[in-house]
């Protein structure tokens, strides 16, 4: 039990310690370069804001238990912070490598 929630506290520690790798000259190159660093905090408070271990459970368990019971038809939102956080620095015009 004390094995487990140590394992438990390092992957949730570990879960936000993502950086993008970023080509600078990629997609809109310099018209997004000088603002890199405000770009790259906003959107880590939003993925912080919209990621969180319960976010993930829910949508793991909707994902694959009541998802095939509706044949598919309403998708569920991402919670998964590295995809949050590359999504929003790619629609904020930066390329993100990784």
């Amino acid at each position: 039990m004390k094995y487990r929630l140590i394992l438990i506290l390092i992957f949730l520690s570990t879960g936000c310690a993502y950086k993008p790798i970023t080509d600078h000259r990629g997609l809109n190159g310099k018209q997004v370069a000088h603002r890199y660093n405000d770009d790259l905090s906003t959107c880590k408070e939003i993925a912080n804001n919209n990621s969180s271990f319960l976010n993930t459970a829910n949508t793991l368990l909707h994902n694959w238990y009541f998802r095939p019971l509706t044949l598919y038809i309403k998708d569920h939102t991402e919670t998964d912070y590295t995809k949050l956080l590359r999504k929003c620095m790619t629609n904020r015009g930066h390329s993100v490598l990784n």
